[in-house]
């Protein structure tokens, strides 16, 4: 019984995130709290997100974990709709060094 339930229960859960989309968020909010930009975020987007760092003039660096490149692009678009918490959303195309 209990292994019928484990396995409903792994059916019932969204999928682990595989790759992450990276974007800056423009707060709507006059937010400086990392967990609750992250929070709200995360319930819009529909998706576990992580917030990296803050990027000036309000805006904001995210992670989004998604389970593949449509399940980014669906979750990125959620973030841009909800006008409510950021007024503007956008991929980070910024370059990333490296250190070795």
């Amino acid at each position: 019984m209990s292994l019928s339930i484990l396995a409903l229960a792994a059916c019932a859960a969204p999928p682990e995130p595989t790759v992450e989309a990276r974007v800056l968020v423009q707060s709507a909010l006059p937010l400086a709290d990392a967990a609750r930009i992250a929070d709200e975020a995360t319930r819009s987007s529909g998706r576990t997100v992580r917030y990296i760092a803050p990027s000036g003039g309000g805006w904001h660096a995210l992670a989004v974990g998604c389970a593949g490149a449509d399940d980014c692009e669906a979750a990125v678009q959620r973030l841009r709709a909800d006008r409510s918490h950021f007024l503007a959303v956008q991929r980070d195309e910024r370059k990333r060094i490296v250190t070795p």
